[in-house]
Protein backbone atom coordinates (compact mmCIF):
# COMPACT_ATOMS: atom_id res chain seq x y z
CA UNK A 1 0.00 0.00 0.00
CA UNK A 2 2.78 2.05 1.20
CA UNK A 3 3.96 2.19 -2.71
CA UNK A 4 1.14 2.38 -4.60
CA UNK A 5 0.14 5.47 -2.01
CA UNK A 6 3.71 7.19 -3.35
CA UNK A 7 2.79 6.21 -7.24
CA UNK A 8 -0.49 8.23 -6.79
CA UNK A 9 1.56 11.48 -5.00
CA UNK A 10 4.30 11.38 -7.75
CA UNK A 11 1.23 11.08 -10.07
CA UNK A 12 -0.51 14.70 -8.55
CA UNK A 13 2.74 16.43 -8.87
CA UNK A 14 4.26 16.05 -12.04
CA UNK A 15 1.26 17.39 -13.43
CA UNK A 16 2.84 19.59 -16.11
CA UNK A 17 5.57 17.80 -17.73
CA UNK A 18 8.25 19.11 -19.33
CA UNK A 19 8.90 18.37 -23.17
CA UNK A 20 8.36 16.80 -26.35
CA UNK A 21 9.98 13.38 -26.38
CA UNK A 22 10.22 10.26 -27.92
CA UNK A 23 8.49 7.58 -25.91
CA UNK A 24 8.83 4.13 -28.33
CA UNK A 25 11.04 3.77 -31.82
CA UNK A 26 10.70 0.79 -33.44
CA UNK A 27 13.04 -0.72 -36.46
CA UNK A 28 12.43 -3.08 -39.07
CA UNK A 29 15.47 -4.11 -40.97
CA UNK A 30 14.29 -4.54 -44.74
CA UNK A 31 16.82 -7.06 -46.11
CA UNK A 32 16.44 -6.60 -50.17
CA UNK A 33 16.59 -3.03 -50.05
CA UNK A 34 19.22 -2.10 -47.28
CA UNK A 35 17.00 0.28 -45.43
CA UNK A 36 14.74 0.27 -42.25
CA UNK A 37 11.74 1.17 -41.97
CA UNK A 38 10.84 2.98 -38.81
CA UNK A 39 8.16 3.65 -36.24
CA UNK A 40 7.84 6.19 -33.70
CA UNK A 41 5.35 7.02 -30.84
CA UNK A 42 6.09 11.57 -30.13
CA UNK A 43 4.80 12.87 -26.50
CA UNK A 44 4.03 16.53 -26.26
CA UNK A 45 4.67 17.16 -22.51
CA UNK A 46 7.11 14.02 -21.00
CA UNK A 47 9.78 14.03 -18.90
CA UNK A 48 12.55 11.68 -18.84
CA UNK A 49 16.61 11.47 -17.52
CA UNK A 50 17.24 7.97 -18.57
CA UNK A 51 13.66 6.94 -19.53
CA UNK A 52 13.72 3.81 -17.14
CA UNK A 53 13.35 4.89 -13.99
CA UNK A 54 9.86 5.01 -12.07
CA UNK A 55 9.98 9.00 -12.43
CA UNK A 56 9.97 8.32 -16.21
CA UNK A 57 7.60 5.53 -16.11
CA UNK A 58 5.06 7.65 -14.62
CA UNK A 59 5.99 10.40 -17.06
CA UNK A 60 5.03 7.89 -20.19
CA UNK A 61 1.70 6.99 -18.26
CA UNK A 62 0.49 10.34 -18.22
CA UNK A 63 2.01 12.06 -21.40
CA UNK A 64 -0.22 13.67 -24.38
CA UNK A 65 0.30 12.59 -27.62
CA UNK A 66 1.48 15.25 -30.28
CA UNK A 67 -1.00 15.70 -32.63
CA UNK A 68 1.19 17.41 -35.51
CA UNK A 69 4.10 18.76 -36.75
CA UNK A 70 7.32 16.63 -38.50
CA UNK A 71 10.05 14.79 -36.84
CA UNK A 72 13.90 14.97 -38.71
CA UNK A 73 14.80 11.20 -38.87
CA UNK A 74 18.84 10.78 -39.52
CA UNK A 75 21.58 7.62 -40.44
CA UNK A 76 24.65 8.57 -41.35
CA UNK A 77 24.37 10.90 -44.29
CA UNK A 78 20.79 10.33 -44.70
CA UNK A 79 17.67 12.54 -43.86
CA UNK A 80 14.24 12.48 -44.27
CA UNK A 81 11.27 14.47 -42.40
CA UNK A 82 7.89 12.45 -41.51
CA UNK A 83 4.91 13.59 -40.46
CA UNK A 84 3.33 13.46 -36.93
CA UNK A 85 -0.26 12.02 -36.23
CA UNK A 86 -1.50 11.52 -33.45
CA UNK A 87 1.18 10.88 -31.68
CA UNK A 88 2.90 8.30 -34.45
CA UNK A 89 5.22 8.66 -37.44
CA UNK A 90 6.58 6.48 -39.47
CA UNK A 91 9.02 6.65 -43.11
CA UNK A 92 11.88 4.37 -44.72
CA UNK A 93 15.13 5.56 -44.46
CA UNK A 94 18.19 3.90 -46.39
CA UNK A 95 21.28 2.97 -44.19
CA UNK A 96 24.99 2.07 -44.72
CA UNK A 97 24.68 -1.22 -43.40
CA UNK A 98 22.15 -3.24 -41.96
CA UNK A 99 25.02 -4.95 -39.52
CA UNK A 100 25.84 -1.40 -37.50
CA UNK A 101 24.04 2.06 -37.63
CA UNK A 102 22.76 4.82 -35.67
CA UNK A 103 19.22 6.58 -35.99
CA UNK A 104 18.44 9.49 -34.60
CA UNK A 105 14.88 11.35 -34.14
CA UNK A 106 14.93 15.18 -33.72
CA UNK A 107 12.45 17.36 -33.35
CA UNK A 108 12.83 21.59 -33.85
CA UNK A 109 15.94 20.96 -34.61
CA UNK A 110 16.30 19.24 -30.98
CA UNK A 111 17.56 15.64 -31.04
CA UNK A 112 14.98 13.65 -28.86
CA UNK A 113 16.40 10.34 -29.15
CA UNK A 114 19.43 8.10 -30.79
CA UNK A 115 19.83 3.92 -31.11
CA UNK A 116 22.35 1.82 -32.29
CA UNK A 117 21.18 -1.04 -34.06
CA UNK A 118 22.71 -4.31 -35.54
CA UNK A 119 20.72 -7.03 -37.95
CA UNK A 120 21.81 -9.63 -40.42
CA UNK A 121 22.12 -9.31 -43.83
CA UNK A 122 19.49 -11.03 -44.39
CA UNK A 123 17.14 -13.41 -42.79
CA UNK A 124 15.66 -16.87 -43.53
CA UNK A 125 13.35 -16.89 -40.99
CA UNK A 126 11.40 -14.85 -38.51
CA UNK A 127 11.09 -15.61 -34.53
CA UNK A 128 8.48 -13.76 -33.03
CA UNK A 129 8.84 -13.99 -29.58
CA UNK A 130 6.39 -12.17 -26.59
CA UNK A 131 8.58 -10.82 -23.49
CA UNK A 132 6.38 -11.06 -20.35
CA UNK A 133 6.89 -14.49 -19.03
CA UNK A 134 8.45 -15.73 -22.07
CA UNK A 135 11.90 -14.26 -21.26
CA UNK A 136 11.29 -11.87 -18.78
CA UNK A 137 10.50 -12.65 -15.35
CA UNK A 138 6.70 -10.44 -14.85
CA UNK A 139 4.87 -12.59 -12.94
CA UNK A 140 1.48 -11.70 -15.23
CA UNK A 141 -1.30 -13.91 -13.72
CA UNK A 142 -0.87 -11.79 -10.97
CA UNK A 143 -2.09 -8.18 -11.56
CA UNK A 144 -0.64 -6.79 -8.66
CA UNK A 145 2.82 -8.27 -9.36
CA UNK A 146 3.04 -7.78 -12.97
CA UNK A 147 1.63 -3.74 -12.09
CA UNK A 148 4.95 -3.88 -9.54
CA UNK A 149 7.63 -5.37 -11.38
CA UNK A 150 6.87 -3.37 -14.24
CA UNK A 151 6.78 0.02 -12.84
CA UNK A 152 9.12 -0.30 -9.54
CA UNK A 153 11.61 -2.82 -10.47
CA UNK A 154 14.67 -1.08 -12.25
CA UNK A 155 16.10 -2.87 -15.08
CA UNK A 156 19.06 -4.45 -13.65
CA UNK A 157 16.54 -6.12 -10.71
CA UNK A 158 14.34 -8.17 -13.72
CA UNK A 159 15.25 -10.92 -14.33
CA UNK A 160 14.98 -13.15 -17.44
CA UNK A 161 13.32 -16.47 -17.54
CA UNK A 162 16.28 -19.14 -17.16
CA UNK A 163 18.49 -20.46 -20.01
CA UNK A 164 16.32 -17.85 -22.43
CA UNK A 165 19.29 -15.69 -23.18
CA UNK A 166 21.53 -18.27 -23.70
CA UNK A 167 19.22 -20.24 -26.17
CA UNK A 168 17.82 -17.50 -28.09
CA UNK A 169 21.45 -16.82 -28.79
CA UNK A 170 21.84 -20.36 -30.28
CA UNK A 171 19.10 -19.86 -32.23
CA UNK A 172 20.49 -17.02 -33.60
CA UNK A 173 23.38 -18.81 -34.22
CA UNK A 174 21.51 -21.49 -36.26
CA UNK A 175 20.49 -24.06 -33.98
CA UNK A 176 17.43 -24.93 -35.42
CA UNK A 177 18.84 -25.60 -38.85
CA UNK A 178 16.15 -23.01 -40.57
CA UNK A 179 19.25 -20.84 -41.25
CA UNK A 180 19.37 -16.99 -39.69
CA UNK A 181 16.33 -15.55 -38.31
CA UNK A 182 15.04 -12.01 -37.47
CA UNK A 183 14.20 -11.82 -33.90
CA UNK A 184 10.57 -9.62 -33.36
CA UNK A 185 9.95 -9.31 -29.94
CA UNK A 186 6.09 -8.64 -29.92
CA UNK A 187 4.31 -7.29 -26.39
CA UNK A 188 1.37 -5.54 -25.15
CA UNK A 189 3.72 -3.54 -22.72
CA UNK A 190 2.74 0.16 -23.38
CA UNK A 191 4.95 2.42 -25.47
CA UNK A 192 6.21 4.01 -22.44
CA UNK A 193 8.04 0.92 -21.31
CA UNK A 194 10.04 0.76 -24.79
CA UNK A 195 13.38 1.75 -22.99
CA UNK A 196 13.32 0.07 -19.96
CA UNK A 197 12.64 -3.25 -22.32
CA UNK A 198 15.52 -2.44 -24.24
CA UNK A 199 17.91 -2.16 -21.75
CA UNK A 200 16.76 -4.95 -20.55
CA UNK A 201 17.40 -6.65 -23.51
CA UNK A 202 20.67 -5.84 -24.15
CA UNK A 203 21.98 -6.73 -20.09
CA UNK A 204 21.12 -9.95 -20.93
CA UNK A 205 22.27 -10.26 -24.15
CA UNK A 206 19.36 -11.14 -26.14
CA UNK A 207 19.72 -11.46 -29.99
CA UNK A 208 18.88 -7.83 -31.74
CA UNK A 209 16.04 -7.45 -32.67
CA UNK A 210 13.20 -5.22 -33.76
CA UNK A 211 10.49 -4.10 -30.35
CA UNK A 212 6.99 -3.79 -31.17
CA UNK A 213 4.54 -2.27 -28.00
CA UNK A 214 1.20 -1.26 -27.57
CA UNK A 215 1.32 2.42 -28.13
CA UNK A 216 -0.36 2.62 -24.62
CA UNK A 217 -2.48 0.93 -22.17
CA UNK A 218 -5.70 1.72 -23.36
CA UNK A 219 -4.73 1.38 -27.45
CA UNK A 220 -6.26 -1.53 -27.90
CA UNK A 221 -6.51 -5.32 -26.15
CA UNK A 222 -3.99 -7.70 -25.79
CA UNK A 223 -5.90 -10.27 -28.29
CA UNK A 224 -6.31 -7.91 -31.62
CA UNK A 225 -2.85 -5.87 -30.63
CA UNK A 226 -0.66 -9.35 -31.13
CA UNK A 227 -3.02 -10.82 -34.02
CA UNK A 228 -2.51 -8.08 -35.69
CA UNK A 229 0.80 -7.74 -35.53
CA UNK A 230 1.56 -11.30 -36.68
CA UNK A 231 -0.54 -10.46 -39.67
CA UNK A 232 1.57 -7.16 -40.25
CA UNK A 233 5.25 -9.35 -39.49
CA UNK A 234 4.14 -11.66 -41.80
CA UNK A 235 3.49 -8.94 -44.86
CA UNK A 236 6.90 -7.05 -44.19
CA UNK A 237 8.59 -10.09 -44.50
CA UNK A 238 7.43 -11.75 -48.14
CA UNK A 239 5.85 -14.70 -45.69
CA UNK A 240 8.92 -15.58 -44.50
CA UNK A 241 8.97 -18.74 -41.95
CA UNK A 242 7.55 -17.88 -38.77
CA UNK A 243 8.30 -19.89 -34.87
CA UNK A 244 6.14 -18.33 -32.35
CA UNK A 245 7.11 -17.97 -28.53
CA UNK A 246 4.65 -17.43 -25.65
CA UNK A 247 3.64 -18.08 -22.29
CA UNK A 248 0.18 -19.99 -20.70
CA UNK A 249 -0.03 -16.64 -18.54
CA UNK A 250 -2.14 -14.76 -20.50
CA UNK A 251 -3.87 -15.75 -23.73
CA UNK A 252 -0.61 -16.96 -26.67
CA UNK A 253 -1.32 -20.34 -26.85
CA UNK A 254 -5.11 -19.08 -28.33
CA UNK A 255 -3.70 -16.44 -29.93
CA UNK A 256 -0.98 -18.38 -31.62
CA UNK A 257 -3.97 -21.22 -33.03
CA UNK A 258 -6.09 -18.63 -34.30
CA UNK A 259 -3.59 -17.42 -36.20
CA UNK A 260 -2.85 -20.87 -37.67
CA UNK A 261 -6.24 -21.54 -38.53
CA UNK A 262 -6.58 -18.20 -39.95
CA UNK A 263 -3.47 -19.31 -42.67
CA UNK A 264 -3.96 -20.26 -46.05
CA UNK A 265 -0.21 -21.36 -46.28
CA UNK A 266 0.20 -23.33 -43.42
CA UNK A 267 3.93 -24.25 -43.97
CA UNK A 268 4.76 -20.76 -42.84
CA UNK A 269 4.43 -21.24 -39.24
CA UNK A 270 7.23 -24.18 -38.31
CA UNK A 271 6.03 -24.11 -34.48
CA UNK A 272 4.87 -22.94 -31.26
CA UNK A 273 6.84 -22.31 -28.23
CA UNK A 274 4.82 -22.18 -25.00
CA UNK A 275 6.11 -21.29 -21.05
CA UNK A 276 4.40 -23.02 -18.53
CA UNK A 277 4.18 -20.01 -16.18
CA UNK A 278 1.44 -21.96 -14.37
CA UNK A 279 1.71 -25.75 -13.02
CA UNK A 280 -2.31 -26.02 -12.98
CA UNK A 281 -3.65 -29.31 -14.20
CA UNK A 282 -5.97 -27.86 -16.10
CA UNK A 283 -3.61 -25.08 -18.09
CA UNK A 284 -1.24 -28.10 -19.03
CA UNK A 285 -3.90 -30.59 -19.71
CA UNK A 286 -5.34 -27.61 -22.56
CA UNK A 287 -1.82 -27.31 -23.80
CA UNK A 288 -1.70 -30.39 -24.89
CA UNK A 289 -4.79 -30.56 -26.15
CA UNK A 290 -3.84 -27.84 -28.17
CA UNK A 291 -0.61 -29.68 -29.26
CA UNK A 292 -3.24 -32.74 -30.01
CA UNK A 293 -5.23 -30.83 -32.57
CA UNK A 294 -2.34 -28.42 -34.11
CA UNK A 295 -0.53 -31.62 -34.81
CA UNK A 296 -3.31 -33.47 -36.18
CA UNK A 297 -4.91 -30.83 -38.22
CA UNK A 298 -2.10 -28.64 -39.39
CA UNK A 299 1.14 -31.03 -38.51
CA UNK A 300 2.34 -28.35 -36.83
CA UNK A 301 3.88 -28.44 -32.99
CA UNK A 302 3.32 -26.62 -30.17
CA UNK A 303 6.12 -27.15 -27.35
CA UNK A 304 5.22 -26.18 -23.43
CA UNK A 305 8.07 -26.35 -21.46
CA UNK A 306 8.90 -25.15 -17.93
CA UNK A 307 12.77 -25.69 -18.17
CA UNK A 308 15.26 -25.35 -20.61
CA UNK A 309 17.24 -28.55 -21.09
CA UNK A 310 13.30 -29.89 -21.05
CA UNK A 311 12.37 -27.41 -24.25
CA UNK A 312 15.42 -28.02 -26.36
CA UNK A 313 14.92 -31.67 -26.45
CA UNK A 314 11.26 -31.32 -27.28
CA UNK A 315 11.91 -29.12 -29.78
CA UNK A 316 15.16 -31.65 -30.96
CA UNK A 317 12.33 -34.42 -30.96
CA UNK A 318 9.48 -32.15 -33.02
CA UNK A 319 12.53 -31.50 -35.82
CA UNK A 320 12.69 -27.49 -34.60
CA UNK A 321 16.36 -27.79 -33.24
CA UNK A 322 19.66 -29.78 -34.69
Amino acid sequence: MKKLFIVFLLLSQVSSLWAVDLLDLRVFPLFDKSSVLFEGVIVSNSYKSEGTGLRDKISGLRSKWLNSGKVTVESGNQKVTAAIKDGEFSGIIEVTSLASFTISVSHDSKILYAENFGFPANADFIIVSDIDDTILVTEVTSRLKMAYNSMFKGVDKRKAVGGTPDFYREIGEGATGMGKPHFVYLSSSPAFLSRSLKKFLIRNKFPPGTLVLKKSLTSGDHDHHKTGWLKRILEKYNKKPMLLFGDSGEKDPFIYRSFVESREDLALVKGIVIHEVTARSEKIESLREFRNFLLEKFKIPLIHWSKIDELKQRMRDDGLLK
